[in-house]
């Protein structure tokens, strides 16, 4: 943490962010500025935290919460007006399959909650806590999805899918009912990228060459290129830019 970061930096606040795309996004509005915190369930996000400082020259807190969890979110609300006073741009990162089988029949219903609570029981809470906040800042949120949300992909599950659909419609919802208060809501659907072992795992298995014949740029995302676009979505190059879904797939068709 780097406490001597001008007071007057607007605030992140990224969730899932101890590796992968919401470590790249920490990162990213971190070098732009940002006093950033990051969450993540993992107890590593406070070194995380301490090395994003030193590479960034940023103000960087990490905190270990759960967010599907209401106390977890509570107490990180209250890090963050204690701390910071303030919120510009919160990022809804935290997600992903929850480690459950990729075939249909094969799916409990524990792990079914589990996927719907990692990715849409947080996005939910996580929007409703930090709304005081984002309200006095007349803020921006950045709820990331899936071009699984948007259409069947061969490599995700049913029941991502159905929760990254969902934090797509909620969002849009959410855009309408917040936009007179100045706040503004959008989605980044990430196509295939290379944000990991676990999506690595995922597209080994599959047949590369004709995964990558249907991406018109022919290559795999990388984790930068997700980022810079969350970093436009908070700032004021999107100021009237609210209720969209952007699709950062390279061109891969998800309707």
């Amino acid at each position: 943490m780097n406490s001597d970061i001008d007071s007057a930096a607007p605030v992140a606040l990224v969730t899932g962010a101890a590796r992968g795309i919401g470590h790249e996004i920490a990162f990213r509005f971190a070098s732009a500025g940002y006093s950033v915190v990051i969450a993540d369930l993992d107890e590593s996000v406070k070194d995380v935290a301490l090395e994003l400082s030193k590479q960034t020259k940023a103000r960087v807190d990490g905190i270990q919460a759960d967010v599907s969890v209401a106390t977890d979110i509570t107490n990180l609300n209250q890090h963050l007006i204690d701390h910071h006073h303030k919120l510009d741009v919160l990022v809804n990162n935290a997600g992903g399959s929850a480690h459950t089988p990729l075939a249909f029949e094969e799916v409990s219903q524990e792990e079914y909650d589990r996927v719907m609570d990692w990715n849409v029981r947080s996005t939910f809470l996580m929007c409703q806590t930090f709304l005081g906040v984002l309200r006095q800042s007349r803020g921006s949120i950045i709820n990331i999805a899936s071009g699984a949300g948007r259409t069947g992909l061969p490599i995700t599950s049913v029941q991502y899918s159905g929760a990254k659909a969902a934090v797509i419609g909620m969002s849009r919802t959410l855009a309408v009912h917040l936009g007179p208060d100045g706040i503004r809501v959008n989605v980044v659907a990430p196509g295939f990228i290379r944000s990991g072992e676990r999506a690595d795992g995922l597209w080994s298995t599959r047949d590369n060459e004709r995964m990558l014949e249907q991406i018109p740029l022919r290559r795999r995302g990388e984790v930068r290129e997700i980022a810079d676009v969350c970093l436009m979505l908070g700032s004021d190059a999107a100021s009237y830019v609210t209720g969209a879904v952007i699709d950062v797939n390279g061109g891969y068709i998800t309707a």
